[in-house]
């Protein structure tokens, strides 16, 4: 027989603890010094667990996504960083929480071969330009040498 018996909590009760974790977590992560700069590090996406202590049991897992558009928010001291908005969801259990967790991760490694690929394209592009110029040069210089060193009038 287990030592404590957790009962489920009343969902208003859990939405209230939600809510209270969700604004306390933001406050810390928005004041972090290297939250600003987390989208062009390629951090999209935190997941953070909750759990209450106790009776209470589990919370949630709550998940934060950056997207690029514009929040609306009117500074007092404006810096310049990327516009964006961090949107949030809950979900009930860690398993919910973990798939999603795997899905985004993914998504993300998918757009990381992706990534790789147009980079590998573009730098095997630019090799094969450069060799074209460098024969272009090569041949043009061949050229001027195997004429003989006269003066050449134009008309």
């Amino acid at each position: 027989m287990p030592d404590k018996v957790f009962l489920p909590m009343e969902s208003k009760q859990r939405d209230e603890l939600r809510y209270a974790m969700d604004t306390q977590f933001r406050y810390k992560f928005y004041n972090q010094t290297e939250f600003p700069f987390l989208p062009s590090m390629g951090i999209r996406h935190i997941f953070q667990s909750f759990e209450a202590p106790e009776e209470l049991g589990y919370i949630g897992m709550l998940h934060l996504w950056w997207t690029m558009e514009d929040n609306g928010i009117v500074y007092d001291n404006p810096r310049n960083f990327v516009k964006g908005t961090w949107h949030g969801e809950w979900f009930d259990t860690p398993m919910e929480g973990i798939k999603k967790a795997s899905e985004v991760y993914q998504k993300q490694q998918g757009e990381k071969l992706i990534q790789v690929h147009r980079n590998y394209m573009n730098d095997a592009q630019n090799k094969k330009t450069e060799d074209a110029i460098q024969q272009h040069l090569s041949e043009t210089k061949e050229m001027d040498d195997s004429v003989p060193n006269k003066k050449i009038l134009l008309n």
